[in-house]
């Protein structure tokens, strides 16, 4: 399913996306991130197993029609009505500049997330040391649920990583109302 707004749309990832994903992902901006696929070749068995699990969709960002970004929802429990936002990295910042792309990725999966998937809570875990998204997430206010420490290796090294969560009704008094804001500030 595509996910339109004014300035990004949200498309399911398809295994053609590998060259491209695995550029950002062995970008600098993509420091953050989980280690994953070093060739072309196994980030297309990545995209090939993610696109096979129903617990899990991940979508390309894409602004003016060109490919800039991913943002994938994962670990979607039915059941217990909660999933997680992952992999949010905009890998063409070139392309977006000032546009708010990303605003608006989160804007749309959340909006999908709560009010056509029906989910009570978004989760997620944040690199502690990645100090843009925890400022990012407390602003939108999301709540901090504790800490996983020495959580991954990342570059030989172990990493804490922050856990944190979004109620639905949260999201519907403060948080969407924040993100559309964001958005609209983007364009002045």
């Amino acid at each position: 399913m595509e996910l339109k707004g004014k300035f990004a749309t949200l498309r399911p990832i398809e295994v053609t996306d590998a060259r491209l994903t695995l550029q950002w992902r062995l970008s600098e901006r993509a420091k953050f991130m989980q280690i994953g696929a070093q060739t072309v070749e196994e980030q297309e068995n990545w995209i090939k197993i993610a696109l096979a699990k129903s617990h899990e969709i991940t979508y390309i960002i894409e602004y003016n029609n060109t490919p800039v970004g991913m943002f994938a929802i994962g670990n979607i429990n039915h059941k217990y009505k909660n999933c997680s936002l992952e992999r949010l990295l905009i890998g063409e910042k070139e392309i977006v500049g000032n546009a708010p792309v990303a605003f608006e990725s989160e804007l749309l999966l959340c909006d999908h997330i709560f009010d056509t998937m029906k989910m009570h809570k978004i989760n997620g875990d944040i690199m502690e040391d990645n100090t843009d998204m925890v400022r990012f997430r407390k602003y939108l206010g999301y709540h901090f649920d504790g800490i996983l420490r020495d959580q991954y290796i990342i570059q030989g090294e172990f990493k804490n990583t922050l856990l944190v969560s979004l109620l639905e009704k949260e999201y519907q008094s403060k948080t969407r109302k924040m993100l559309v804001n964001l958005i609209k500030l983007s364009q002045i």
